[in-house]
């Protein structure tokens, strides 16, 4: 049996931050450039975590679209965008601890992993 991956993607600074969920267990992994060198690597990265991730986007316009051409290239690929609003509201259903622990620099992204886990 193949082990579901998790990914929250937040976009800071031109860049893109991608968090890793597996097995209940959230990983800072890395920042990648919002280039077409660095979305391509990117997409090679997360094929090359999984076989079938599940990924959460905030939808933050034209930067997320930008990063979905990438990302559909990944084979059995699953793409959520979640709305400003609908982040908000998940954010209201966390455990505290799990806002208490996250670092600054992947909070959104990290929320995102766990929602994606979270979610049927």
């Amino acid at each position: 049996m193949t082990i579901q991956t998790y990914f929250g993607l937040d976009n800071d600074e031109n860049s893109w931050l991608l968090v890793q969920r597996s097995e209940g267990t959230t990983v800072f992994l890395r920042r990648f450039k919002n280039t077409v060198d660095g979305l391509d690597e990117l997409s090679k990265f997360i094929k090359s975590r999984c076989e079938k991730p599940r990924i959460y986007i905030k939808s933050t316009g034209c930067a997320a679209l930008g990063l979905l051409k990438y990302l559909c290239g990944i084979p059995g690929i699953e793409v959520v965008f979640i709305s400003q609003a609908g982040f908000k509201q998940y954010q209201t259903c966390l455990p505290k601890s799990i806002i208490r622990n996250s670092k600054a620099t992947s909070f959104e992204a990290e929320i995102l992993a766990d929602c994606a886990e979270r979610m049927i």
